[in-house]
């Protein structure tokens, strides 16, 4: 089984030019919209221009896409393949992002909007499960995007969603 793995949905219903899907996520008690207007870096990178990353202790993510793409960098020092490149579209299904996972993501010209369908904890809070970690001053993350080549995931793009009739 790979160390990156995916919710995928469940189409329910589909009508002339209607999809509806059930994109539940079992115990998710938290829905966060994140939504990137153009190209942007979440988090940026660091004043001296250091990759930055979020990290959750308290909180499993589940990231889906509902409009445009979006890649994830996810770096975490105990899997066999430390990093790994995601390239996500609305077809993926949610990206599941376990704690204790180095993550940022990136969105290209026309941005995208992802709804993350998270698990908190109970000793979930928010001061603390957002601060960015800069690779220039911790040393597992620089080793890891120093050393390491990263597992690059692109996963089928239905182009017919993304340019119409194709």
């Amino acid at each position: 089984m790979s160390e990156v793995q995916f919710k995928k949905h469940r189409v329910f219903r589909e009508t002339d030019s209607v999809v509806f899907y059930d994109i539940s996520v079992e115990d998710s008690n938290a829905q966060d919209l994140v939504v990137h207007t153009g190209p942007a870096i979440s988090p940026p990178d660091d004043i001296v221009g250091a990759k930055q990353f979020y990290i959750h202790y308290q909180q499993i993510d589940h990231n889906r896409v509902l409009s445009g793409m979006r890649t994830f960098e996810l770096i975490n020092p105990e899997w066999r393949y430390p990093y790994h490149i995601v390239h996500l579209n609305r077809s993926s299904g949610a990206l599941v992002i376990p704690k204790m996972t180095y993550h940022r993501s990136y969105s290209g010209k026309d941005g995208s909007i992802v709804i993350n369908q998270a698990i908190r904890d109970d000793d979930f809070n928010a001061s603390t499960e957002f601060i960015p970690v800069s690779a220039a001053q911790n040393s597992d993350l620089y080793r890891i995007l120093a050393e390491e080549k990263p597992v690059v995931h692109t996963l089928s793009i239905h182009l017919e969603n993304v340019y119409g009739d194709v």
